[in-house]
């Protein structure tokens, strides 16, 4: 480990080595007679120090950052820091030709500053819309970034049916995949819900079970449709139809899933990319109500410890589905590095992946976040060529 410092008077990185340039980021650092204020320690390999991580987050998400309230973000940055690395928080527009200019965390302060660096080892993706990922800023930084052959770590969101195609080019992973297709109208529901009986109909941008509902066939055109807030009898499905018109949803055939004392459950599987495979980082386990359409906390699921339900799950073949799974959506949306899965178990032990989500939430278990912190300082590192 070796001190830098940053000059915020010139914008410059400095060292007092004098054995030779050190490489930061995509830059070097100065040497110096003497550090400025502002120091921090850094790993050192060879000639690199760090690494230096770009973090890119909404514009609108930079206050609540300064004034401390990003605090699972603010986490990851000193976890960053803590393993030797610097962390530089920007938003797209921030990303210039050689430099970023954003916010870095000094521990001996407590606080964030503003500061500027040149173009990072990696940059962490938490931009938080599908939408915004589509803008001018956002694609513009993403070109500077490939130009630098600079790795950008969860790329974009997953829209479900761009999943589903990516997944089903794999023949090996047909037996986990649930019929899913998408619908336009509602006859195309109706034309599902007459094959399978019951069906989910999920908005294909949505997460955390927004715009998810469950539709379950009765005797005639009646239909038993179920939402995490409600459920109601509809007397035809051509009720439907002005809300399946509103945007872009999918239909999912439901599994016959396993349950525990009488209520569904399923897995929230955390993954990253270590030695050139994607493994698993922690599991977790979510429990529905009885009766509920979701396991999302979010919507009265509840956490179950993994161990209550370990014995059920094969892991070496749940550990083979992630790599796969991981290894198909890196070959449709560019390189992933992180992502959880929901996977389902049926009463005959048969996993099934019900959705895949980039970018993944925060665990309610304390251990897997903890582990996370761990893969992706390893993570950076690696894409840096800084690990051990």
């Amino acid at each position: 480990m070796i001190t830098i410092g940053f000059r915020r008077d010139t914008g410059e990185w400095v060292c007092k080595e004098r054995t030779g340039l050190y490489r930061f980021g995509n830059g070097q650092l100065a040497f110096a007679a003497s550090l400025p204020d502002l120091t921090f320690a850094v790993r050192t390999k060879g000639r690199r120090v760090g690494p230096l991580v770009g973090i890119l987050v909404s514009e609108s998400s930079i206050p609540a950052l300064l004034s401390r309230k990003k605090r699972w973000l603010e986490t990851v940055i000193r976890s960053i820091h803590a393993d030797g690395g610097i962390a530089i928080v920007s938003a797209a527009t921030s990303i210039g030709e050689k430099t970023v200019s954003g916010y870095v965390f000094v521990p001996s302060l407590e606080r964030f500053v503003e500061a500027l660096t040149p173009l990072p080892d990696v940059v962490y993706n938490r931009i938080k819309s599908w939408k915004e990922e589509q803008t001018e800023p956002f694609q513009t930084a993403v070109a500077r970034l490939a130009a630098h052959n600079i790795p950008l770590v969860n790329r974009s969101f997953f829209r479900k049916s761009d999943v589903y195609d990516a997944l089903r080019t794999d023949r090996r992973l047909w037996p986990y995949l649930l019929p899913t297709a998408l619908v336009d109208k509602v006859d195309d529901v109706r034309a599902w819900l007459d094959q399978y009986g019951c069906i989910y109909v999920k908005q294909d941008n949505g997460s955390r079970g927004s715009g998810l509902f469950r539709l379950t066939a009765l005797p005639g055109a009646a239909v038993v449709c179920e939402s995490p807030r409600s459920q109601k009898r509809l007397e035809s499905l051509d009720e439907l139809a002005p809300l399946v018109q509103s945007c872009r949803y999918i239909v999912q055939a439901a599994a016959d899933a396993d349950t525990w004392n009488g209520c569904r459950y399923d897995l929230r599987v955390l993954a990253h990319w270590q030695h050139d495979r994607y493994t698993i980082t922690g599991i977790g386990v979510r429990l529905a109500r009885t009766q509920s359409v979701t396991t999302h906390v979010f919507h009265g699921g509840t956490v179950l410890p993994y161990t209550e339900v370990k014995e059920r799950i094969d892991e070496q073949e749940l550990e083979q589905l992630i790599a796969l799974s991981g290894k198909r959506l890196s070959e449709r949306f560019g390189f992933v590095g992180e992502f959880s899965a929901d996977i389902g178990v049926s009463r005959e032990r048969q996993l099934y992946i019900y959705e895949i989500n980039a970018k993944p939430m925060v665990f309610d278990e304390p251990e897997i976040e903890m582990h996370r912190l761990r893969r992706l300082n390893q993570l950076f590192a690696e894409l840096a060529h800084l690990a051990p």
